[in-house]
């Protein structure tokens, strides 16, 4: 009997040593997505609470630069009011990322400001904050449990921001496929009231070179009933990209020299 006793403490021993943490998760869901380059088509629909729907095409290209920080530009292809904005962002580790927009109608480029991270992009329900690299070492992660999410078992994780001054969220609660790694939900709490804002759902995942991707993402704003769905309508990973289409030079003219 006290040998049986003896083996079973050591087992349970053992699935707590192998009990893997919340930062670990949060790295895995970042790695298994990291691609040294990205071409995705994009329908965007906005939908208000009574329904209406204003759809818009977007293309967006990334990649890696030699110092394996990412580089997004975003082209906006219609409706014609919108044709031509372009929003460019560059991956920073020691602060946070630098983002431009260049806005046709004013011919010229802004920069996005850190007191901005919180504000709507270009109209949506998703922030300019939303739009930077995610990197998992500026929050600490906690494994609350796991859940069922949509038929699929889930880690539900715990985000919070070491640096709250700079971060555009109190926090995060991700529910992470314990498969595929892919977070299938996001509630991200507001950086004032600390209340729930808004939630991020993907659905129609499916592998796309060895990669799990979402080909539908729903952000909804929880105070004003409006959500934003993106659907991807194509996307291509790993394939030869052109650095000079993540410059300013090709913000401003839309050329790359």
């Amino acid at each position: 009997m006290k040998k049986i006793i003896f083996i079973s403490l050591f087992l349970i021993g053992l699935s707590e040593l192998w009990a893997i943490t919340g930062q670990e998760i949060m790295d895995r869901s970042v790695d298994i997505q990291n691609t040294q380059s990205a071409a995705m088509d994009i329908q965007m629909d906005l939908i208000d609470k009574r329904g209406s729907v204003s759809t818009r095409r977007l293309q967006i290209l990334s990649m890696q630069d030699t110092a394996g920080q990412n580089r997004t530009i975003v082209v906006f292809m219609s409706p014609p009011n919108i044709k031509d904005t372009r929003f460019l962002t560059i991956e920073n580790n020691d602060r946070n990322d630098d983002q431009w927009i260049y806005l046709p109608s004013m011919r010229k480029i802004k920069r996005i400001a850190s007191s901005d991270q919180n504000s709507s992009f270009m109209g949506t329900d998703f922030t300019y904050g939303d739009m930077s690299d995610t990197q998992t070492d500026k929050d600490r992660h906690t494994l609350l449990r796991e859940e069922v999410f949509q038929g699929r078992l889930c880690y539900v994780v715990e985000s919070i921001p070491l640096d709250l001054d700079s971060a555009s969220r109190s926090k995060l609660i991700s529910w992470v496929d314990k498969e595929w790694f892919v977070p299938l939900k996001v509630d991200f709490y507001d950086k004032r009231s600390e209340e729930l804002s808004r939630t991020a759902i993907s659905e129609n995942i499916n592998l796309v070179n060895e990669i799990w991707t979402p080909f539908k993402v729903t952000m909804t704003t929880h105070s004003s009933g409006h959500k934003t769905i993106l659907t991807t309508l194509q996307v291509k990973y790993n394939i030869a990209m052109n650095p000079g289409f993540f410059t300013t030079n090709f913000l401003s003219t839309g050329r790359v020299q």
